[in-house]
């Protein structure tokens, strides 16, 4: 593949994730926002059903269907001329021309108001000539149909004396005769006004929308950490879901977990040989923090840790959210039915030989909580076990709610900040970054959570690792806070990438006598590489 191609591939790559981002971001706020276009439509169509029934007057219409005859002198006798009458289509269309005129001069309505004795004439009349014959139509309109019907009779009866000043001499032949209304012309149909109104109010729920999509500013690519938040971005990790109907298996969102396909723990290889290049000598106290809840903190620091495990190292991880911890929970284990090492007054530490790591919960009650690590607990729990470990990982609560991040920032070596694409606004990531930032705690840079995969099927961030699975599954559970995770539909796809193995997967065929320290630098240097290729 050569370079431009490569180029070329990028780019469509970036078109197809940004429309696949915008695509979910307005399937959010349709599922969020739905009610405000059923709302729009119950307002908008009851207002116009109702103002239609408010403002409603029946109208009553009756009309005639009549043929022209006009009079001509055919010849002379004896000095007295003989008249005859005959159809005349023009004669018709000019009745129907002049007709207004004729109204407007008022003849006809003070011979109308004359033959009914009335001092106005209460109704609507027109005139229209059937095109290509000598016939035309007299239209009465209003309110009364008695009056209505009288009045359509005055005119027919009228009309020709005041006309023939115009047209001269003319009869009228009645093709039908004229009947009394029994029923509005105008009746007015409630369900089509409201259904056209809830239409209008659907338009501006719609509209209200994708206001709040435009004005509404949160993370959602690799590009927004750079650009918005000035960081790094260390790694994207994919949304993951099963299939809800799918067979009994292992469901848990971890690394070690064969059934949740081959992308998931490969981001994790790949933020695992970032995060060991950025750190600094000495660094081994690492926290792992978020704005809120719900982005899959403890998720990503549970995964890091297992794939520093997987790579060798000595890992102590912390569960610094003593209200509400969540590390066991994901990793299926009962603090209670486990075997600890160490117990002391502080902390409990046990070593898990599933996952090959240590992992170290508080003690401390109800009444202790608050104080926990505002105290020097949290500086004496470091010093006691930096020697001991290769790194040391901590779950803090989530740093925009809560300040025991900030007491643990105070003591950590450096930070992880997690954030879930398309979550949390990015003013309010810039706050809790502020605060975090305010400790002097060097922050490593940003996690990006829960990307959704392409249209194309590439998972976003790697170019090359489709879908893992259906909806159904979220990122644990934060019941203080609200829920973790993100359901959805996503489908598996071929993966045209499957045989690069850059990251030090477990297809890498490895060299026995290459050191840890060696193999891990030569997966980071390719993994640079590879997202360097991609330029996402």
């Amino acid at each position: 593949m050569n370079q431009n191609s490569k180029n070329n591939q990028t780019t469509e790559n970036k078109k197809d994730v940004f429309v696949t981002v915008y695509l979910n971001d307005i399937i959010k706020a349709l599922k969020r926002f739905w009610w405000v276009c059923v709302a729009a439509a119950v307002l908008f169509g009851g207002y116009s059903a109702l103002s239609q029934k408010l403002n409603y007057t029946p109208e009553y219409q009756s009309s005639v269907t009549l043929t022209v005859n006009t009079q001509h002198a055919d010849s002379s006798v004896s000095g007295i001329s003989v008249y005859t009458f005959y159809y005349d289509a023009t004669t018709a269309s000019l009745l129907s021309e002049t007709f207004p005129f004729i109204l407007s001069c008022n003849l006809l309505q003070d011979a109308i108001c004359e033959d009914l004795d009335i001092p106005a004439v209460p109704v609507s009349l027109k005139a229209e000539a059937v095109p290509g014959s000598n016939m035309f139509t007299l239209t009465a309109k209003g309110r009364d149909p008695q009056t209505v019907y009288d009045v359509l009779i005055s005119a027919i009866e009228n009309y020709p004396s005041v006309a023939k000043h115009v047209v001269g001499n003319i009869t009228f032949d009645i093709l039908k005769q004229p009947m009394v209304a029994t029923s509005p012309s105008n009746d007015v149909n409630y369900i089509n006004e409201a259904a056209k109104g809830a239409i209008i109010g659907v338009f501006f729920g719609l509209l209200f929308i994708f206001i709040y999509i435009l004005q509404r500013k949160t993370v959602k690519t690799k590009n927004d950490i750079k650009n918005e938040l000035n960081m790094e971005a260390l790694a994207v990790i994919p949304q993951v879901a099963f299939k809800k109907r799918a067979m009994p298996g292992d469901k848990s969102l971890l690394f070690t977990n064969p059934d949740i396909g081959s992308g998931f723990p490969e981001s994790f290889r790949v933020l695992r040989n970032v995060f060991i290049s950025s750190l600094k000598e000495n660094e081994k106290i690492i926290m792992a923090t978020s704005s809120v809840p719900g982005e899959g903190k403890t998720t990503i620091v549970t995964n890091l840790a297992l794939a520093l495990a997987d790579h060798s190292k000595k890992i102590l991880l912390i569960d610094g959210d003593i209200r509400h911890p969540s590390i066991a929970p994901l990793l299926g284990i009962d603090e209670e039915n486990i075997e600890y090492e160490t117990v002391t007054d502080l902390y409990k530490i046990a070593y898990l030989e599933k996952y090959k790591l240590h992992l170290l919960i508080p003690t401390a009650g109800e009444e202790e909580e608050s104080g926990y690590f505002s105290s020097g607990n949290i500086k004496q729990m470091f010093e006691s076990l930096r020697d001991e470990y290769d790194y040391i990982l901590v779950d803090t609560p989530p740093c925009g709610l809560i300040s025991d991040a900030l007491f643990i920032a105070q003591h950590a070596d450096a930070a992880i900040f997690i954030t879930y694409q398309d979550a949390v606004r990015i003013s309010r990531v810039r706050n809790t970054l502020d605060n975090l930032m305010s400790t002097d705690i060097r922050i490593l840079g940003c996690v990006l959570n829960g990307t959704v995969q392409g249209l194309s099927g590439y998972g976003y961030g790697y170019g090359g690792y489709g879908g893992y699975g259906y909806g159904g599954y979220g990122y644990g559970n934060y019941s203080g806070f609200g829920g973790y995770g993100q359901g959805g539909w996503q489908t598996y796809t071929w993966d045209p990438f499957r045989g690069w193995t850059a990251y030090g997967s477990q297809q890498t065929r490895q060299d026995p006598e290459e050191t840890t320290e060696l193999r891990a630098a030569r997966n980071y240097i390719a993994a640079r590489h590879y997202a360097e290729a991609l330029h996402v």
